[in-house]
């Protein structure tokens, strides 16, 4: 069907002769437009250039010939330089820059862009691209214009402006002028979007259900074996050696048996170990439970070793005994790894929850996307703790800490519906960890231990991703973003952690379409 009433918005393309492939891209960006929201809209852009709008006329000044058959009634232009800045005019150094000024004068829209692409030194006349580097200093201030680095780059940042533009001019709101048409930067707390101040927290986790639920599972477990105690163990008798002055071979041979039988550790008595006793006491005495010396009892429990044991097989032990008597001992020894795995649970929080913590965002609050954006922060020297200070999990815990994903959870910013997450991690260490059949395999508590702790630090610099040096007074973190839409924040690869607090975080900012640092600082309070 026929469109009828369609708005039609001329845009106006000057350029200089070197960037005529620049001008075919305004041209794809233009039409993409037209057919997407120009048509939902019932309106286009049409782009005008001298080379198709103009025709031959006398009676004044060339320039101002263009300018009245078609510049001025443009409602909007695009500007692009990169070394040449064109053919002198009666009133300006180039038709361009004219164009430009008729445009500003009358209060309409200029897309103005410059390109900082790699270039022959020998094609570069000087003179020239002198006056293109004076031009853009004389508009560096009002944020006119944007850098780009390729035909692909300015594709992505005229299509975005062009929309920014056009669409809320062809739905009948303000359209945003050149003027405003740029990025804006701060660093912001991560809860409250405050500019000046930061919260500072600390987590609990020895207080988490997690510990709670197993101090209370040893508990039961240590109420449940005094309940069940067992009598103590026989003792030996003493054999009559008084008829035997003088020993016969049987008799010799029957005691060096034994030695060996001691030796090799079979059919000894299987009391409870010192350790199990000394680690089971320190809980119980620190937690105001009473166990006295019946506690211990196993009755007559044996452990025996089969000899000679598999080379990769368990330790042969094996325990003879009542059940009652197996039970108890494989209950304390379970109460002793509850223990032990309680009490590097709390050692490990306790250290997480020592530390302070910042959450801080990169807000945009700006009406153009950036990219390229390098962030500096300036800590006093002491205050922050580098991953390689972190804690560590210990052996028995560690495993379960990489499944839960605990880094991540801690040291990470959960996505919001107002803040992204950090967009710039390093990919994930591919895990080649192959795994031999179990006969064929040898590898020791501690070689599982050291592989696990490899993986936790691995996974902790990915997050903690701060390049950091050192400099004067301060330690100086660095991070990368590599594109930050307008109106969005994006949290910092990780929170900061701190040992010791400062009173501030002074920080630097740099990026690609906005020319000057943008440097602040945020009290922590």
């Amino acid at each position: 069907m026929p469109r009828t009433g369609i708005t039609a918005y001329d845009l106006l393309i000057s350029c200089p002769g070197d960037v005529l492939q620049y001008a075919d891209v305004v041209k794809e960006c233009v039409e993409t437009f037209n057919h997407t929201l120009g048509r939902l809209n019932n309106s286009e852009i049409v782009t005008r250039h001298w080379s198709t709008d103009s025709f031959p006329q006398s009676g004044d000044r060339p320039q101002e010939l263009l300018n009245k058959q078609f510049v001025r009634d443009c409602d909007a232009a695009v500007a692009i330089f990169w070394t040449k800045f064109g053919t002198s005019t009666d009133k300006y150094d180039s038709g361009t820059e004219e164009e430009i000024a008729e445009m500003l004068s009358s209060g309409k829209q200029v897309f103005l862009y410059f390109v900082d692409a790699p270039i022959s030194p020998s094609n570069i006349n000087q003179a020239q691209y002198q006056k293109v580097n004076d031009f853009k200093e004389k508009y560096r201030s009002g944020g006119l214009y944007s850098t780009v680095k390729s035909e692909d780059d300015f594709r992505t940042q005229f299509s975005n402006h062009l929309t920014m533009y056009f669409l809320p001019l062809m739905t009948g709101e303000e359209p945003q002028r050149s003027g405003s048409l740029m990025p804006a930067l701060q660093i912001q707390d991560y809860n409250s979007g405050d500019i000046n101040t930061a919260s500072v927290y600390q987590s609990d986790f020895v207080k988490s259900k997690l510990i709670a639920d197993q101090f209370q599972d040893i508990c039961i477990k240590v109420t449940n074996l005094q309940k069940t105690c067992l009598p103590q163990r026989t003792p030996k008798k003493e054999e009559d050696t008084s008829t035997n002055v003088i020993p016969d071979k049987s008799y010799e041979l029957a005691k060096a048996l034994e030695s060996t039988r001691d030796l090799f550790g079979i059919g000894m008595d299987a009391d409870i170990p010192e350790r199990w006793k000394s680690e089971i006491l320190k809980f119980a005495k620190s937690n105001g439970l009473e166990l006295d010396e019946s506690f211990w009892y196993v009755g007559n429990l044996k452990k025996r070793t089969s000899f000679p044991t598999l080379p990769y097989g368990n330790s042969g032990i094996s325990l003879e005994g009542t059940d009652e008597e197996k039970q108890r001992y494989e209950s304390m020894q379970d109460l002793y790894w509850s223990i032990i795995e309680y009490e590097e649970y709390t050692s490990y929080f306790s250290q997480v929850d020592a530390q302070k913590i910042v959450e801080l965002v990169v807000a945009n609050v700006g009406t153009s996307f950036d990219e390229d954006v390098d962030v500096k922060l300036y800590i006093p020297k002491g205050c922050t703790i580098p991953c390689e200070c972190f804690p560590i999990p210990e052996i028995n815990i560690i495993e379960r800490i990489l499944d839960m994903r605990f880094l991540e959870s801690v040291y990470e910013m959960e996505p919001t519906a107002d803040v992204g997450s950090y967009s710039d991690y390093a990919p994930s260490p591919v895990d080649f960890d192959y795994q031999m059949p179990a006969l064929l395999r040898n590898t020791s508590a501690m070689d599982e231990y050291k592989k696990h702790k490899h993986k936790y630090a691995e996974q902790l610099k990915r997050i903690i991703s701060y390049q950091m040096y050192e400099k004067d007074d301060n330690d100086i973190l660095m991070f990368h973003i590599s594109y930050i839409k307008h109106n969005t924040k994006m949290a910092f690869p990780s929170v900061l952690v701190f040992g010791r607090l400062p009173e501030k975080i002074e920080y630097e900012i740099t990026s690609k379409h906005v020319p000057d640092i943008i440097k602040g600082h945020i009290n922590l309070g």
